[in-house]
């Protein structure tokens, strides 16, 4: 078998020391820098090693054109960039300035010329504090800058000659000066314009001589008030275009819909109208929303007494609605119609009156044609009211008075005053006994002398107790609860209950008809 020739390694030899001695004289030699330091019999003991390292050693060619390149000119750093270079290149471009020192011996020359002119003249000078301020400040300004140059300058002694004065004086520099402060002071203001006396008078309508006019006088006077014959006719047209539309509200009456008319002016003639052409074989029920003493349960008592003629009528409102569903849905061939004069009325606006009247609107043989004044009385119904209404809004303007809606309405006008007049407080007075009576007049006198103090929420139930005890009017708590019910049915007092759970008693009166009522019955 025949031997494997010797495997030569890919690693170049190492050059000794002598031939890389004999390399760096040789480029140095090349360069210029060095003479020839070694013989021609060391060039030529070297030759062969030096041809074979010429040959691996590569030339710099992207970097210079030169055979050798500094290694300071590859690996150089740059210089920190100044910051203020900008500063610098700007007052370079700028004109350069009057050195200090000439402007300082020529202001010095300029002063010392015109000290000579007065002087020669003969008239009195004196320097203004600012030019000596000015003079000053610029002789401090050059001693400091003297000491600073080679050639010292000597500054001229300030001498009075004649009746020339130098006066010296310091302005304040601008950082110590005070800068006022400005405020508005407006209690200040109106403390001192106001005038002493405050012109308020304490009289109010109550106090007139001239009393107020009653109810009755008051709407005689707006019935006789006489309007153009060119405004009647318009109304008279607008009243029969209204008319013209009966049939239709009649025919979405039976198709399960209601109807709810809204518009400026009276609506309460229209419906009179249309129940005398339309409704007169058909059971009715009108409810006058705006009447004070109304309530949900009366309208249910009125359906279920006089209509249905039920003998046990449930006391719960909910319950009784239910009868009524009831009772209606028992019979399919009677239909009700309910005809309500303003729906959104103060005493049955409330959430439990609306769900009742929703209730019964459900009915498919329960008809309901209401009527509307308040701007704001669709905010009464939620979605869920208003998909059982299922109301068909109508147009109606009318530009009628509202004669009737606004009979029970507080005026200042009229005698009456709060939900209670004089004249029906004095006819219920007079039907009590004789300890209701006493009970009575304790609650309007203690009113009556709480009547400036406006934090006064009414008489204390046992405050009033304590006082009845002391006359010997009750003998217990229950006797006295007994007589507060007949007041309170009768509306003559209201309760109210404080944060604290306390109980209040308060006449629904005015203080000034309370005086009046007191002096007629003490």
């Amino acid at each position: 078998m025949a031997a494997a020739p010797p495997r030569r390694t890919p690693r170049r030899p190492k050059p000794s020391f002598k031939a890389l001695e004999s390399l760096y004289i040789t480029k140095l030699k090349n360069s210029g820098f060095v003479q020839a330091l070694s013989s021609d019999e060391d060039a030529h003991y070297f030759s062969d090693e030096e041809e074979h390292l010429d040959a691996d050693v590569v030339k710099p060619k992207l970097l210079h054109d030169n055979e050798l390149v500094a290694g300071g000119d590859i690996f150089k750093f740059q210089t920190r960039k100044q910051h203020d270079g900008l500063a610098q290149k700007v007052a370079e471009t700028c004109p350069p300035k009057t050195p200090h020192v000439v402007r300082r011996k020529t202001k010095t020359k300029i002063q010392k010329l015109l000290e000579a002119e007065y002087e020669d003249s003969g008239s009195e000078y004196e320097i203004s504090s600012g030019a000596s301020t000015s003079s000053s400040s610029d002789s401090e300004s050059d001693e400091v800058e003297s000491s600073e140059d080679e050639e010292p300058v000597k500054t001229p002694t300030k001498t009075t000659r004649g009746k020339v004065k130098f006066i010296d004086t310091k302005l304040q520099p601008t950082s110590t000066r005070t800068r006022s402060k400005y405020t508005i002071n407006s209690d200040e203001y109106f403390a001192n314009t106001a005038s002493s006396k405050i012109q308020t008078s304490n009289n109010t309508l109550d106090k007139l001589e001239t009393p107020r006019l009653p109810q009755y006088q008051l709407q005689k006077l707006l019935q006789n008030m006489k309007l153009s014959k060119k405004h009647e006719s318009a109304m008279k047209r607008l009243s029969e275009t209204n008319e013209s539309f009966f049939e239709k509200w009649l025919y979405l009456l039976n198709e399960n819909f209601n109807i709810l008319l809204y518009g400026l002016g009276s609506k309460r003639n229209i419906l009179q109208s249309f129940q005398a052409k339309y409704l007169n074989s058909d059971p009715v029920i009108v409810v006058n929303g705006f009447f004070p003493s109304l309530s949900i349960k009366n309208i249910l008592d009125g359906i279920l007494v006089d209509l249905l003629e039920v003998q046990e009528v449930p006391g719960n409102i909910n319950e009784a609605c239910d009868l009524v569903i009831e009772e209606f849905n028992n019979l399919p061939e009677s239909h009700l119609y309910l005809i309500i004069h303003n729906i959104e009325g103060e005493m049955i606006r409330n959430h439990k009156s609306q769900s009742i009247l929703a209730r019964l609107a459900g009915v498919k043989n329960i008809h309901l044609i209401a009527s509307i004044d308040h701007i704001n009385a669709p905010l009464i119904w939620d979605h869920s009211k208003l998909s059982k209404f299922n109301y068909i809004w109508w147009d109606v303007t009318s530009f009628l008075p509202y004669i009737e809606e606004t009979s029970f309405e507080r005026s200042m006008m009229i005698q009456q005053s709060g939900t209670l007049a004089l004249s029906s407080l004095k006819n219920v007075f007079l039907s009590l006994t004789t300890n209701s009576k006493n009970i009575y007049i304790i609650i309007v006198k203690n009113q009556l002398e709480n009547a400036k103090n406006q934090y006064y929420q009414g008489m204390a139930f046992k405050d009033l107790y304590m006082a009845c005890r002391e006359a010997f009017i009750v003998s217990s708590d229950l006797a006295l609860r007994a007589q507060l019910t007949e007041f309170v049915d009768h509306k003559m007092v209201k309760q109210k209950r404080s944060p604290d759970g306390t109980e209040y008693l308060v006449v629904p009166l005015a203080n000034a008809l309370l005086k009046k009522f007191l002096d007629e019955n003490s």
